[in-house]
Formats: C-alpha cells, structure tokens, sequence
C-alpha cells in the first residue's frame, strides 16, 4: 500500500470520528460509526491470525500484534570461533538474527514492514520470535514490542540488512515518532558470502545459499514478488490463511542465517579446520582478512590455499597432490611437462607477496615476486619491479636490481608491440634504471664506460640472498 493510500486511510478515520463526536445527544443510541466497525474487523482478523499461525494476539498502548514462537532448535555454535572471522563481533557479544517483509522494496515512508522475524542464542538453542501486524493501525505496538526485544548490547545479524531490512525499521520507528533502539553493531552476512563463497554459487540470494551451500531445500516456498500482494490481500478483506506461508518463509529466513554462520565458524573458525577447505574459498577469506588489517590471518588462508591437497567445490582447480604451489608456478614452458598455472593462482601468489611485503618478511617476498614473474601473465612484468626494489633496497643488490629492471622492460616492449603498452611499468623503469646504472656505472645521467658490462640491457643472473 502506497504511503498515499495509508494517509487517505487514516483521514477518512479521523473524519469519521470528527463526526461522531458531533452528534447530538438525542442520536447516540444510532447505529455505532463505520470506524468502530472498521476496528472490531482489524481485531477479528488478529485474532484469525493468531488462530491460524498458533500465535498470540498481543495489545498493547501503540496497538496490537500477533506473537508467534516457533519451536526451537539445537544449534550450537563456537563464539570465540566465531570471532574470529573477519568482520564478526565478539564472543560476548548478544547476536540477534532480523529478517522483515515488507509491502515494498523501497525503504521510503510508504513501504510498510508487517512482519518481523527474530533469532537468538540461549547456550546452544536458537531461538525465533515472530512478530506480525494484522492491520497497519497497530505498527507502533509492533515496533513498540520490536525495540523491547532488541538489546542495546547486541549486533544484529541480517542478509542484506545493513542496506534495505535495518533503514527500513529505523524509518518506521521516526514515522511513528519513536526512536530507534540503539545497537552496538551490525553483522550483515551478504558481504561475507560474496567474498567468500560466491565463486561457487549461482548468485548471492540466500535460498541459493541454502541449497547449494548448506545443502537445505525448501519445500512449497513462496516467492518475494507473492508476499506484499498476499498481505494487502488481506488487508482488503481477504482470508488469513495465504499469510500462513509467508510467516513460514520468514522462519526460514532467519533460520537460515543462524545456519550460515555456525557453516562458517564450523569451517573456518580455526586455522586447523581452514586446511581442508575449499581452495576458493580460503583465498575470499583471505581478502577479507586483509580488508580488516589482519595480515597474518589474511597470509595463513593463502599458504593453506596454495600449499594443501585437492579440494573438492572449489572452481580454482586441484592443487597438484605431492608438490609445491611454488615448483607449479615456477614450471618454464621448455620444461619437461610443462604445466600452466591458472590465472587465480598466479593472483593468490601476488596477494601473498604483497601480505608478505607488508609484513615486513622480505626474503619470502622476494621469492614470491620470482614465482609470479616467471610464471608469465599480465602480473610478471610489476613482478620484476617488484624484485627489484627488494634487491636494491632490502638486499643492497642494485646489479641484480638492474637486471630485474632488465627483464621487465623486454617484457614492456614486448607487449607494446602487441598494442597493449604497459604505462606504468614503463615509467618506473624510465626512473629506476636510471637511478640503478648510475650506482653501478658511476656515471650521473647513467650512462656506461665504453666496453663496460650491459647488465641493464643483456639477462644476468643474479642471488636472492
């Protein structure tokens, strides 16, 4: 229902009880107004809800809502564990799994949120809380009722919510002017499988998560586009009964994010149980690590990604059972049984040279630069400017520095002729070399005595310390 229908509503309501407090003495027995009955019909298909669904009608000042308390389950799950995935609160931290839906997709004033779903921990039960609106005259005693179950302790956990579930809540409360309740953070789980897990899935929506991640199929689900029309239906006079399916969908909902994350903290949690993921997926957590400023989780997900055994639901591809993802890597074409590393591999190698470089352990991030480079792809030619700057400013080698400079620029020019110059790298080296054959040849614009070593131009070999 369009916030302009609403309003209308609500004037018509307001006239009609104009008019009855107009009437004069001698009509007060007449016939009781339109609004009454329009209350005693909002109260009679509440408290057919509350028969139908096995839930409780529940008035209250702000008005009335129907509570339903599905069965709880057993769901333990590890919060220390927990904690420690990127982006999750503490392991004292209260959590409350929210889920809503709604008349609309917009978060604006007329997109009406009738029914709220919640889930909560007590020890290793999970718990759900169901809250729905019979009639939209009664949204304050459901938000009311809302903010009373909401800790200010505690982070919410929602899919989507940050963007759509949550602002549409807080607008609700100011519409009504209620404050919102106040929250010490929100954990929204649509980031973290995107990262994570959506290399193998068909899209991010939370039903595919469910089959395809946890293994859950729903039977006789309702769609998203049915449930605004399903409940304005009843609204119009309509049977209670449809709205049956829609309470049953939100319970799954909310179900399926306490699912979600006990699947994460079962995998992931512990760097021991990480070694038997999936390939992708430790290289997603890894990304994520890193978004947190948690290099050396971030570095421990790679080295487990590129050093483990095959693993099975990962589209980078089986790791190579009994070698190293450093012998892969360094495979020349002339070689015997030359092997080719997949382009996310060769990406995974960079992002752990770089982890590396952050951390301050340069010898391994000089190695790791050696790998990407001879490993070719669009990556080798930074690789080599990358060799370069340990060997000239951690290893104190500007000869072998120059010769790195040397093989990335054949690799410039090389792709120049192509048609696909590589500018950047192109400017460093018009810098660098400069600089290096003036340390090695003495000359200040860097030129070299006539009969002096090319070791700018020809391939030289030179030590990685």
């Amino acid at each position: 229902m369009s916030e302009s229908a609403i309003l209308e509503r609500r004037l018509d309501r307001l006239r009609l009880e104009r008019d009855a407090a107009l009437q004069r003495p001698a009509d007060r027995r007449a016939p009781a107004a339109p609004w009454a009955a329009l209350a005693r019909s909002a109260e009679s298909r509440a408290e057919r809800l509350a028969t139908s669904l096995d839930g409780t009608w529940v008035q209250g000042p702000g008005g009335g809502h129907v509570r339903i308390e599905p069965e709880p389950i057993e769901l333990p799950i590890d919060r220390d564990r927990v904690a420690a995935l990127p982006d999750h609160p503490g392991p004292d931290v209260p959590l409350v799994c929210l889920d809503t839906e709604t008349t609309g997709l917009a978060t604006g004033a007329g997109t009406l949120a009738f029914l709220v779903g919640l889930g909560w921990w007590t020890g290793s039960t999970f718990r759900q809380v169901q809250l729905l609106l019979p009639d939209e005259a009664g949204e304050g005693g459901l938000l009311d009722a809302l903010a009373g179950l909401l800790p200010p302790a505690g982070w919410l956990v929602t899919y989507n919510g940050r963007s759509f579930d949550w602002p549409l809540l807080v607008a609700r409360f100011r519409f009504n002017r209620r404050p919102p309740p106040t929250l010490a953070g929100h954990l929204d789980l649509l980031p973290f499988v995107r990262r994570v897990y959506r290399h193998r899935l068909t899209d991010a929506r939370l039903k595919t998560v469910e089959s395809e991640l946890l293994g859950a199929r729903r039977q006789h689900d309702i769609e998203g586009w049915e449930i605004p029309g399903r409940y304005l239906e009843m609204l119009r006079g309509g049977p209670v009964e449809p709205i049956g399916e829609v309470v049953r969908h939100n319970h799954a909902d909310v179900r399926s994010l306490a699912r979600l994350m006990a699947h994460a903290e079962r995998h992931l949690g512990a760097t021991t149980d990480r070694r038997s993921a999936p390939t992708g997926d430790l290289f997603g957590l890894a990304r994520a690590y890193r978004r947190n400023r948690r290099d050396d989780d971030a570095l421990d997900c790679l080295d487990a990604a590129l050093e483990g055994p095959p693993r099975s639901g990962s589209s980078v591809g089986p790791d190579r059972a009994g070698r190293s993802w450093s012998t892969i890597l360094t495979q020349r074409a002339d070689a015997t049984g030359p092997e080719v590393a997949s382009p996310v591999r060769l990406e995974m190698i960079v992002e752990r040279a770089r982890l590396l470089r952050r951390l301050g352990r340069h010898r391994e991030a000089l190695e790791a630069w050696r790998d990407v480079a001879h490993g070719g792809g669009p990556d080798a030619a930074f690789a080599w400017i990358e060799v370069a700057k340990v060997l000239e400013h951690r290893e104190h080698d500007p000869v072998g520095a120059l010769g790195a400079c040397a093989a990335a620029d054949r690799l410039a020019q090389r792709a120049r002729f192509l048609g696909r110059p590589l500018r950047t790298v192109e400017a460093d080296l018009a810098r660098r070399r400069v600089r290096l054959a003036k340390r090695v040849h003495g000359h200040p614009d860097g030129r070299m005595e006539p009969g002096a070593k090319a070791i700018g131009v020809a391939p030289v070999p030179f030590a990685i310390g």
